[in-house]
Parts: structure tokens; C-alpha cells; sequence
């Protein structure tokens, strides 16, 4: 096998040498701009003093939701509402811990860090010296000085997983993640986008109800105010950890804005400096967001998506200015974009991971519903912007945004019949892949990764049941052991279908999901109660119930060749016989697919089977892949047999994330010592040797092949009555037995979200295997 170093040199030889001198000129330009832009930011404050026009009054689009989405929540919202008041939260395993300075970790995986400083109660700003850097100091304090003086700060910038903090007086693009062993940047990103703050503007208005087990409505206001005015003393703009990724700025000014406006709604009242301070952030946001856009004309994701819906909001609730209407048109113009380029026509996201496609899926529903209901002279803004205002790349297109009728309707929107057909499917792919025990299949990666969490799945439980449940809280005392533990269950997708159906109002989605999502009554008010025609007429099949690959003849033809191969012939060939008694499970069967995506699914009163068998995602990256080609997701009766073990971590272990990226983690074909992708390319890239195919696709079964230049796999999937019956064969290697991967699946922890890892084993099974 070559070296990295001679393949980078083949690579070199085979650049043009106007490319190189074009290459060697932007990376020096790029090194200058980058020193002058640190050097300006460490000499001059980066707060702003001078605002281009008036942006001190906002936006409002926020309902007065009614009370009754609000109470069958009531419970939850009254627990995890006064946890956020006490500064504990719950994010990517880490269980419900209290997050403050000086506090004491656990560690993760005993990588543990000693790092934070105590802040007494009632300090005075000069705790802040020594922290902010000099030139953004005296307006740092000036803030911190409007916080309550009984208020305990949040320490933003620290790991509270493995104890490791970030300095708040380091440059934004200083910021080095994935340096230290079991250090993770994501959670104090994952506190910096601030998602418990909708949150606190619902136990608001249940609070002012009267609704027992509350604290004092007044309390929930002044805990956004502080923890607001918190965070924006604390982070300097382009300062410190929670800037360094413009999806996490996006993700935080979207839940500042739609927590305000809820807050708004229900009557509560914000002081004056206050408004000052949160309008001029939310502008800082914007600002950010614009010049550190993660666009790329390859490889970009979801990130990029977070930055345009960060700043669709930014630009949707501020007062419209020449500069903010640009903005505007932008993000209209690039949500459009992103859709069309981020999700295949049937509906599913093309990272190749269902966790992902949620997490996308929610921001477009939340930005279509906000531009659908921007006020006429939102509207009229983006008819007469001037494009030539707008300096980054990717470019602005002059005005006016093309706008397409509303079918019975006069108003124009911006959305052209392909994107609404797309957003409907979206709906429908989450819908589809969703198991009996309403969970989804872990195709890929899963950060459980959220846009705005309005009303989160919450299960109950005590702490002691908890610590028994999850390895990754060994040594948790956050709580004492007979507490309640609320458990956030990232498998359970159903509110993006509740979501996208506010503006839909399809009957079967809100069959399936249930009644009562204030998601649903959210969106089709944000919308101002317009709803988009769906692509289905009365009586037809959804797109994916009438996929079919090959015919009756193509499976007797296939299958018997595949059956007459023999090891003689060269060729090793397993058979794994999975009985299932209980009664025929085709009895009501229904197929529908995603070849686009490359998950195939099979579901009766019995069985759910999801095949994967598809490409890797981000047009070949495979950032969020996994080597799982013809693996199989099984579920009998409403019960895991055989699972996805999800993800677990990303960058503070990388062996860790290997082994949940690696073939062995995956109830599929396996050859001894060969993995279908390279796992060596970076965490986030999966090699792309392999090239899948799915050759028959029918109520008889499923067959699939994949090859990579030095071997040819196929496995066939048959459909029997009371049994599964999973073939495989290849050429010429050794393939190991399916009873090994059983047993991986039936003694190894399942991931059940970023972090958390499962103590439970799946149903023990009798597999019958042939050689």
C-alpha cells in the first residue's frame, strides 16, 4: 500500500501549475487576512457601539399558544423548567448536572480534567479580569454589572463532561478541539445554542396560569434575562469556544429569538437596557454568522444550513434595514438552494444517517413556516434589495426573488412545487422508517442533534434507575438516587412529523403521531395559517410504497444462481435462518424505499425490516456514514432483535467513534480483516471503495450487492412465513459467521444518543447458522 506521503505527491504532480501558483497566493492571502483580523479584534472592543440604523425593536411572530397543548406537558415542564433554574441540564450524556465554575467532573472514560475556578455568589465584576481580554473587558463588566446580583454564573466554556475549559480570551479561530484525550468541544456547544430557553417561556405561561409545582412566573422571565445577559458578557464576540462554529451561532440567536418572542407573547415584560443589549447581540449574531459562512462549493452539510437559518431569523425579526434586508434575500435564496442540494427528491437527507435528517428536517420546517409569515414589509423587501451590498460568497442574485402562486390562493410565495413536495417527504421518510416502538433506526450518525426543542420526549424514571440503565453515568451524583431523572429519548422523531404537518394537515400524520403537539399549532401559526397543498390526490400511495427494483423473473433468476454457488467454486457462501414463530410475517406487508437515501424497508402486524443499501452521503465524504452496507435493522412483534448500535462519541475518542463507524459494529457481510470504507481518512470521511447496488427489491425478499476492487459481496434476503432466512456469498475471502455478529449485537452497549450508552442486551435469539 503507498504512503501518505507519496500519495500526496502524485496528487501534487497532477495539479496544473497555474492551479499551484493560484493555491500557494490564496493560502498566503488567507494567513495575511487572518493576522490582521486577530490583531484588529485584540486592539479594538468587538462589541459594537455604532449600529447601522435603529434595530432596537424586534420582530414579533410567536402565538399565545393555548394552554391546552401546554398542560398534558405539565408534569415535565414543571421538573426540567426549575432544573434549568438551578443551571442543571443534561446534554449528551452527561446526566443532570449543575453547571457552574469550579465545579468538580466526572471525566469520561477516565480522562478527567481539574480546570475551573470557583466564582463566590455575589461577585462583583472584577471576577471578569483576567478572563475577557483587555480591550473587550470594560463592556464586559459594564454587562455582567445588569445581571441580578443573587444570579450564579454558567461557566460556557467548560466540558462539564471531561472537566476541560476553553479560555474566554482566546480568538475565536484559535480554538483547537480534538487535542486532548476524552475533551469534547460539542458540549459546551451543545449549552451554547441554549435550547432549554423556549423551554422557560413555556413554564412561564403555565406558571402564570397558576398551575401548581411551578415556581414564580416572574422567576422563569428573569432567568433568561440573566443567563442571556450572562452569556453575552461572558463571550466576547469572535471570543472563546462558543464561536467557533457558526452552526452553534445560528442554532443559539434562533432559540434566543423564538424563547423572546414566546416570552413576548405571553406578557412578559423586558426592561429597557435589556432590549438594548439582546437587539445588538442578535445583530453581533448576524454579523458572525454572514463572514464566517461554512459554505464550500463540496462537502458542505448541515452546518451550512444551520448558518442560513441562523441568519433567516436574525434577518425575519429585526427592522428592515439595506443591510438586513440583504441578509434576508440571502437566506431565502440559500435555504432554497440547500434544500434542493441537501435532500434527495423522495425525501431523505443525503448524509446517509436518519439522526442527521431530523435534525435538517427541523430547520427547514421552522424557516419555510417564518418566511411564509413575514409581514408585508418583509415581503416587500425582497422585491428591491441591493444585491450588490452582499460580499461573500456564495453570490446574492439580484433582486427580486422569484416567487411562484399558491395554489388556491393569490398569495405569492418564494418556494417553487418541487420544494413543498420535498418538505412534505420529509415528513413522510421519518414516518416510513419508524419502528413499532417508536423509535427510528440508527442509519449513520446520531449527535441528537436538535434545531428548537419545544416540548422534548421526556421518559421518567429515578436516578438509581437511570445509573442501572446507562453505562456513561457510572459515578453520576448530579442527584440523589431517588430523584426523578427525566431521560430525553433522541430516537423518537415524531414531532418533525407534528412539525411539518402544521403546514400540511395531512390526516395520517397526525394519526401517527397523536393529538396535542404544540409543534404542529406552532408552525401552522408562524405560517399565519397558510397551508401548502400536498402532492398526494385522494386514494394514491405515498412515492415510497410504489418503489419496486426487478421483477418475479429477476428473483427466481438471481436467487437460484446465487443458491447454486458453492465453496467449491471458489466461492464461501453462510446461511443464517432466523425463526420468528408466531404467526405469517408478510400478513399485511408493505414495502416502501429510499433508494436515494439507500434504506429499504419491510413492514407487517409482525415485522419491520430496514435494509441499507445506498451511498455514503455528502456527495462521496461519508462525514456521517458508517460502514453498514446490506446491514439490517429487525424488530418483531414491537421488539429489537437486531439494532444499530448508534454512535456514541465523535472527537474526544477516536477509537471509540471508529468502532461504531467500523463493519464489525453492523449486522452486515463481513471479511476478515477488510472494512468496506476507509476508516483512516479522518473522523469525519469514510473511504468511498465501495460501490452498492440493490439488485432485487419485492415482497419475496431483498438482494443486494456491493463490491470494492478486491471483492464482490452478495447477500439476498428472503421472506418465509414464520422465518428470515439471510444469505450471503463472496469471492474468494473469508467471510465470518453471522453467529459472531449476533453475538456483537446481542453483548455489545447500544448507543442510544450522543453519550449515552445502554446497560440493556436485545432479546436473545436462537440463529440457526449453515456454513
Amino acid at each position: 500500500m503507498k504512503s501518505k506521503f507519496s500519495r500526496y505527491i502524485q496528487r501534487f504532480a497532477a495539479i496544473p501549475r497555474y492551479l499551484i501558483f493560484i493555491k500557494i497566493w490564496h493560502k498566503f492571502l488567507n494567513i495575511w487576512r487572518y493576522k490582521q483580523a486577530k490583531k484588529r479584534d485584540f486592539l479594538s472592543s468587538t462589541y459594537l457601539f455604532e449600529l447601522f440604523g435603529d434595530i432596537s425593536s424586534l420582530y414579533r411572530y410567536m402565538p399565545q399558544v393555548d394552554i391546552i397543548f401546554l398542560k398534558q406537558w405539565r408534569d415535565k415542564s414543571a421538573n426540567t423548567s426549575c432544573l434549568y433554574l438551578a443551571h442543571y441540564f443534561d446534554l449528551l450524556g452527561s446526566g443532570w448536572v449543575q453547571v457552574k465554575h469550579g465545579m468538580h467532573c466526572r471525566g469520561l472514560e477516565g480522562a478527567r480534567y481539574d480546570m475551573g475556578c470557583p466564582i463566590p455568589p455575589h461577585s462583583a465584576v472584577s471576577w471578569l479580569e483576567g478572563r475577557i481580554n483587555s480591550a473587550n473587558l470594560a463592556e464586559s463588566q459594564r454587562i455582567w454589572s445588569l445581571v441580578a446580583q443573587d444570579y450564579t454564573p454558567i461557566d460556557w466554556h467548560l466540558d462539564f463532561k471531561s472537566g476541560y475549559r476553553w479560555s474566554e480570551g482566546t480568538w475565536y479561530r484559535d480554538v483547537r478541539y480534538g487535542h486532548k484525550l476524552g475533551v469534547d468541544i460539542k458540549v459546551p456547544w451543545e449549552l451554547g445554542r441554549m435550547q432549554h430557553l423556549p423551554q422557560l417561556a413555556l413554564a412561564y405561561e403555565l406558571a402564570s396560569t397558576g398551575q401548581p409545582d411551578f415556581a414564580s412566573a416572574p422567576k422563569y422571565a428573569d432567568e433568561f434575562r440573566n443567563q442571556v445577559l450572562d452569556f453575552i458578557a461572558t463571550n466576547p464576540p469572535r471570543f472563546g469556544v462558543n464561536w467557533r462554529c457558526t452552526m452553534d451561532v445560528g442554532i443559539r440567536v434562533a432559540n434566543w429569538l423564538v424563547a423572546y418572542d414566546l416570552f413576548q407573547a405571553y406578557g412578559a415584560e423586558c426592561d429597557s437596557e435589556f432590549e438594548a443589549q439582546f437587539s445588538r447581540s442578535v445583530y453581533q449574531h448576524g454579523c458572525h454568522i454572514i463572514n464566517n459562512l461554512e459554505w464550500f462549493p463540496q462537502h458542505r452539510a448541515n452546518h451550512y444550513l444551520a448558518d442560513i437559518v441562523g441568519l433567516l431569523f436574525v434577518a425575519a425579526y429585526l427592522p428592515c434595514t439595506p443591510e438586513i434586508d440583504v441578509w434576508l434575500a440571502f437566506a431565502i435564496q440559500e435555504l432554497i438552494a440547500e434544500v434542493k442540494y441537501q435532500f434527495y427528491p423522495d425525501g431523505g437527507n443525503f448524509e446517509a444517517s436518519t439522526s442527521y435528517h431530523r435534525l435538517s428536517a427541523e430547520m427547514v420546517v421552522y424557516a419555510t413556516a417564518l418566511v411564509l409569515g413575514l409581514p408585508p414589509e418583509k415581503q416587500a423587501a425582497l422585491k428591491e434589495y441591493n444585491h450588490r451590498l452582499h460580499r461573500v460568497r456564495p453570490k446574492l442574485k439580484p433582486a427580486p426573488i422569484e416567487l411562484y402562486s399558491l395554489p388556491g390562493s393569490d398569495r405569492l410565495i418564494p418556494f417553487p412545487a418541487w420544494y413543498i413536495e420535498r418538505l412534505e417527504k420529509m415528513a413522510e421518510f421519518t414516518m416510513h422508517i419508524t419502528k413499532p416502538n417508536g423509535h427510528i433506526p440508527q442509519i449513520g450518525d446520531n449527535d441528537s442533534g436538535r434545531f428548537v426543542k419545544l416540548q422534548p420526549i421526556y421518559h421518567q424514571m429515578t436516578v438509581a434507575e437511570a445509573k442501572a440503565r446507562y453505562a456513561n453515568l457510572e459515578g453520576y451524583a448530579g442527584l440523589l438516587d431517588d430523584a426523578i431523572y427525566w431521560d430525553e429519548d433522541s430516537l423518537d422523531h415524531r414531532h418533525l412529523i407534528a412539525a411539518i404537518n402544521g403546514l400540511f394537515g395531512r390526516n395520517d400524520f397526525s394519526a401517527f403521531t397523536g393529538k396535542g403537539w404544540l409543534e404542529t399549532n406552532l408552525i401552522g401559526c408562524l405560517a399565519g395559517g397558510i397551508q401548502l397543498p400536498s402532492y398526494l390526490q385522494p386514494s394514491q400511495s405515498p412515492a415510497a410504497e410504489l418503489v419496486r427494483v426487478g421483477t418475479k423473473e429477476d428473483w427466481v433468476r438471481l436467487s437460484d444462481k446465487l443458491d447454486s454457488l458453492t465453496q467449491e467454486q471458489g466461492r464461501q457462501r453462510q446461511v443464517l435462518k432466523i425463526p420468528v414463530p408466531g404467526g405469517d410475517l408478510c400478513k399485511g406487508l408493505k414495502l416502501y424505499a429510499y433508494p436515494n437515501f439507500g434504506l429499504y424497508l419491510y413492514r407487517s402486524s409482525r415485522l419491520y425490516l430496514a435494509v441499507r443499501c445506498g451511498a455514503i452521503g455528502q456527495n462521496g465524504n461519508g462525514g456521517h456514514a458508517h460502514n453498514d452496507q446490506l446491514s439490517i435493522e429487525l424488530n418483531v412483534d414491537g421488539e429489537d432483535w437486531i439494532t444499530d448500535p448508534g454512535t456514541y462519541i465523535y472527537t474526544p475518542l477516536r477509537e471509540r467513534r471508529n468502532e461504531y463507524r467500523s463493519v464489525k459494529a453492523h449486522f452486515a457481510p463481513q471479511i476478515e480483516g477488510q472494512e468496506p470504507g476507509r476508516l483512516d481518512l479522518g473522523l469525519f470521511r469514510l473511504g468511498n471503495e465501495t460501490s452498492v447496488i440493490c439488485r432485487f427489491y419485492g415482497k419475496e425478499g431483498f438482494l443486494g450487492m456491493y463490491h470494492t476492487p478486491d471483492v464482490v459481496i452478495h447477500r439476498k434476503i428472503l421472506l418465509k412465513g414464520e422465518e428470515l432466512v439471510i444469505s450471503d456469498s463472496c469471492d474468494h475471502h473469508r467471510l465470518l459467521s453471522q453467529s459472531l455478529i449476533a453475538g456483537n449485537f446481542n453483548s455489545n452497549k447500544l448507543s442510544t444518543g450522543y453519550g449515552k450508552i445502554s446497560n440493556s442486551r436485545l432479546k436473545p435469539t436462537a440463529f440457526n447458522i449453515l456454513n
